[in-house]
């Protein structure tokens, strides 16, 4: 028995370094599937984090160009503002002008029309007189002269 003891003896201390090795070998599997996904969750973390940087960058931008166009808009609405109180004040003028202007042109009238009383009260008087007024004529009429001819 000695010897089947002695190749019983010898096949466990050859059987430990196999079960050794698979246990070697199992644990270096674990550890290399474990390295892998670690490996690919720090990449798809770096995929994430490259996306936000690109999102990032494409928002500066995006602000850059709204805060540009909002700056423009602003400059133009100043400049629309700026030329309506020009134009409310260029109006304000012209109504005050226009309306001095038809105040001046009712006195005008005003003055015609006692002239025109004027002539004809002294025409009356002339008249009374027994003196012949001078007949009206496009020189000393009540009304406006024509087209003048350059001299």
């Amino acid at each position: 028995m000695s010897g089947l003891s002695d190749i019983l003896l010898q096949l466990a201390v050859g059987g430990v370094p196999l079960g050794v090795a698979y246990l070697a070998f199992r644990s270096a599997t674990d550890a290399n599937k474990k390295t892998q996904q670690t490996a690919l969750m720090q990449a798809e973390r770096q995929a994430e984090l490259e996306r936000s940087k690109v999102d990032a960058e494409a928002f500066l931008r995006a602000k850059t160009i709204y805060e540009d166009a909002l700056s423009q808009m602003e400059k133009q609405m100043a400049r629309v503002q700026s030329q309506s109180a020009q134009l409310t004040a260029d109006l304000a003028n012209e109504q005050s002008t226009s309306t001095a202007m038809r105040d001046q042109s009712r006195r005008l009238q005003a003055q015609i029309r006692a002239l025109e009383r004027t002539v004809i009260a002294l025409r009356a008087q002339l008249v009374a007189a027994g003196l012949s007024p001078v007949p009206f004529s496009e020189t000393t009429g009540p009304h406006s002269l024509g087209p003048r001819e350059a001299r």
